[in-house]
Parts: C-alpha cells; structure tokens; sequence
C-alpha cells in the first residue's frame, strides 16, 4: 500500500507542527513550511533527520506522523528508509515504513504535547490499580512528596500501550493522595474521555520507579535506546532471575523483558546495597553486547513508617500477636513462619500469628488451604489482604514482634517499617535485611534453617528482657524519613540525568 502526504489527516498535521521545532536546524522556517502545508513541512524534516542522521530525530518524527511510541525495529526501518530514499521520493518511503506503526494505534485522531528538557514520570501501575505493596508503597510515598514540589509530568499509557499520556485527577491522587483519596464507587457514571492526547518527551528525564507491565517494555526500551532522552530507574531487586525457583515462571520473563530497558539506561538509583549489587552485575555483563556500562548508585529506602504512622495505637490484646507482613509467595517463606508457629503452638506457647499481603494464587490457594488447616486445630491465625496502610500500623502497634524470614530481598520494607514503629524484628542474616539490621533491634536467623527461626520465634515470646533489650536499640537507631529518601532519590538519580537541583 502506498501513501501520500496529501493523505495526511489535520491531527497528523498538527502533530508534525507540534514536533518541527524540535528537528527542524532553524525553527524560524516553520511558518513558512506550516503555510505551505503537509507535504512542504513533512519533506523538510525528512531533508532535515536525513543530513543529521539523529535517532532522536527518527524517533521524534515517526511518533509526531502516527501519534504512537515507535518499537526499537520500527526505529531501524524508518531510518533506513530514509537513508536509503532518493529525494522527492524520501518522504513516501518513510510513510511506507512507518505504516505499521500507524495501523496498530487505536486512532490517528490524536494531539501531541511535547515535554522538552523536563522530568517525566511514568507511574502507570499505581495509578490504575490498588495494589499497594512494595513498590507501590516506594512510589506513591516518593510522588507524594515530589508532586507539587518538583516540576514533574506524571504519565501512564494509552489502553494500547503505545504512547504516554497524562494521569487524570483520579489516577493522580492514587499515586499522591493513597490514605486520603476515595475510590468511587463502582456504579458511578465515569468522565467521558475526549480526544486522545499523548505526551512525548524529549530530552527530557524519564524516571521509570515502577518495573513496567510486560506489554510496555518494548516500547520503552525503544524510548530508552533512540529517543534522546536520559532514562533512570529505581532499582529493586534481580530476584526473578538470580531466585527464578521462588516465583512464577511468568514474572522470571517479565523481568527479563525489563532488563531490554535497563540495558539502555542511563542511571539506575539501587534501594539498598545489595539491590545496586545485582543491577551492577548486570551492567558489567553488558561489555559481551559492545554497550556501555549503565552506572548504578544507592539509594536506600529509609526505616520510616507511611504519613498515617501517628493514628496508629496498640490495641493492648494481652495474647501476644506475632505478625508477618509482605506479598505471599515461597521467596517470603510464610511456610517456614507456619512451621515453626506450630511447634511452639505444640510446646504450649500462647500467641497469635497475622499475615498480611497479597500474593499470587500460584502460591496463595495453597497457603491458604494450610491456614485453614491449622484453625482446624484450634491455633489462632489469620491473613489480611487489601488493608490499607491504617489497618497495617495498628497492627504493627499491637505485635509483640514481627518476622520476616525471606530468602531474598532488594531491601526488605517491612522490616523498615517495623523498626520504625519501635517494634522488633526476626529476619535474614544476609543481604539488604542484615543492612537494615547493623543499627539494632532485629534477631538474624538463617531462613533457610527452620529451627533458627523456631527459637528466635521461641526466644522473643517468652524472654521480656530481651525484647525491652530490643526495644532500646530501636529507639537509638539514627532517624532517616521518606522526606529524607525523596530528596536524596532526586539529587541522587534524577539531578545526575540533567534536572536542576532545586526546582
């Protein structure tokens, strides 16, 4: 099929005026070009991309024709088609090449705002689902604190997946407003959208906190690739592939997807020093590929609690509650906590045992059945999952101590969190959880060894002493708040890639 400028619709128009000023070697000829029309201005930027053979220009030109994110072979074919045109003919060959790209959008009636020399945010999961667990928390604690006070565009994506967009109000406050904001109901009539309208950086940041769903990874490596702009991201872990046996086959090709984006990043901002070990690992691997090195820095997450922190109470239950807390999935080891809860249960120790988290029913049907088994016999425990961070808090006020056994972790949130309540914690003796635990107030037990974590459990109910012990070291651990983590995020992974300092 062949195309022709004279074909071009007036929102592709629009948009190519939109991104003229961008690629043209002087922006004064744009009024001339844009009274010409179409066919005079798209000639001239290919004339332009075709002296200046910038991927950025490439990438720029083919999203402002289809009004979609090019994938990283559509780049290559555009560029191509360029490079190899005859003259007049140029212009025709790069709508052929770039007609794919157009036909997988859902409509070619979009506008198109460029960012330029900004800081763009893609916060597409938190803010259009309720998961709320350890990268949700890290995001929509660091938004918080940046929206409003730093010059930021939050973005998500078009149900296609294939262009940014602005977050409407409601998305907004799921990333910035999460213990206040209210989900409407159901049945509510919802805003209509109106004419589509896609956000296009360029160079520009782009900050990916967020591990992106699959079908964005693509298009994002595309964007982190050829489009110009410097890309950073939050680093958590490599889990899925350096611990593939402990999670979903699924999330072990998810992340390996992931890692096309990381490969050609700018900066990535580790959340402890074990997490930034396993994306510098990956880095260095890189130089088999002939590509760069990507630079690692850690950032580590704080030992801070969530802004509700100060409505939580303890509820002063005199049966000790021990509590577990994060998403359920073998790599937590909820079922050595099971274990080790029914030996002491057998001993004649009186406690309780609360999970909360969510989890995928990979893993949760079957540790939900062994939970039903063991209320069966008569032992108190129980799992929460979908609370929000008030009901979390209280439950962290009313434990005893808490336990978080896991076999690997990029920082280890829930033992943070519990420290910053003043409230002990059992946990892994290697890795982030052992870097939480140099300032005091945990027992380190090898999760791998049952019977450690039974007697730390054993350890902690019956010996007062050791827990007031406990108690004193958390309440001499230096200070360090999510105020703290979000500035030293930004000076540490968003200044670096060419924000100011003080915006």
């Amino acid at each position: 099929m062949s195309l022709t400028v004279e074909e071009l619709s007036e929102s592709a128009f629009a948009r190519l005026v939109a991104v003229a000023p961008h690629i043209l070697g002087d922006p004064a000829r744009l009024p001339d070009l844009e009274a010409r029309g179409s066919g005079a201005l798209l000639s001239a930027l290919i004339e332009e991309i075709r002296h200046s053979r910038r991927n950025d220009q490439v990438w720029l030109l083919s999203v402002g024709l289809t009004g979609s994110f090019p994938l990283p072979d559509q780049v290559r074919s555009a560029r191509r088609a360029l490079l190899l045109a005859d003259g007049d003919l140029a212009f025709i060959d790069f709508l052929e090449a770039t007609f794919g790209l157009a036909t997988g959008t859902e409509s070619l009636d979009v506008t198109l705002e460029v960012v330029h020399r900004g800081v763009v945010i893609d916060v597409d999961f938190c803010a259009t689902h309720l998961a709320h667990t350890g990268i949700q928390r890290v995001v929509r604690q660091t938004m918080s604190r940046w929206h409003g006070q730093r010059d930021i565009t939050l973005v998500g994506w078009s149900p296609h997946g294939r262009s940014m967009r602005r977050l409407n109000a409601l998305e907004t406050s799921r990333v910035t407003e999460w213990n206040t904001y209210t989900e409407p109901d159901a049945h509510e009539p919802r805003e209509e959208p109106g004419r589509a309208h896609i956000v296009v950086p360029f160079e520009s940041t782009v900050v990916l906190p967020e591990v992106p769903q699959p079908n964005l990874c693509n298009v994002l490596a595309s964007l982190a690739e050829f489009s110009g702009n410097k890309v950073g991201l939050i680093g958590y872990d490599a889990i899925p592939v350096v611990s593939a046996e402990t999670v979903p086959p699924a999330e072990t090709e998810r992340f390996v997807n992931y890692l096309s984006i990381v490969k050609h990043s700018h900066l990535v901002a580790g959340i402890s020093a074990a997490a930034t070990d396993d994306f510098l690992g990956f880095s260095h691997a890189l130089r088999a590929q002939g590509l760069p090195a990507v630079p690692a820095v850690e950032v580590s997450l704080p030992i801070a609690l969530p802004d509700s922190a100060r409505e939580a109470e303890s509820a002063g239950a005199s049966t000790p509650l021990i509590l577990c807390v994060g998403s359920q999935e073998p790599r937590k080891n909820q079922d050595a906590v099971l274990f080790a809860s029914e030996l002491l249960w057998r001993e004649g120790l009186d406690f309780r045992v609360r999970f909360i988290g969510g989890g995928s029913p990979w893993f949760t049907q079957g540790f939900d059945q062994r939970i039903k088994a063991l209320t069966k016999k008569g032992y108190d425990v129980e799992v929460w999952r979908g609370v929000r961070d008030e009901a979390l808090l209280a439950s962290y006020a009313e434990a005893r101590f808490s336990i978080f056994p896991s076999l690997h972790e990029g920082y280890g949130l829930p033992v943070a969190e519990s420290l910053a309540m003043g409230v002990p914690v059992v946990t892994s003796g290697y890795g982030s959880t052992a870097e939480i635990a140099v300032g005091g107030g945990c027992v380190l037990i090898d999760p791998r060894d049952e019977m450690t974590i039974v007697d730390a459990m054993r350890s902690l109910l019956v010996d007062s002493v050791r827990i007031d012990q406990l108690r004193s070291e958390i309440a001499a651990r230096p200070s360090r708040s999510w105020d703290d983590y979000a500035d030293e995020l930004w000076d540490g992974l968003v200044v670096p890639l060419g924000a100011p300092a003080n915006v």
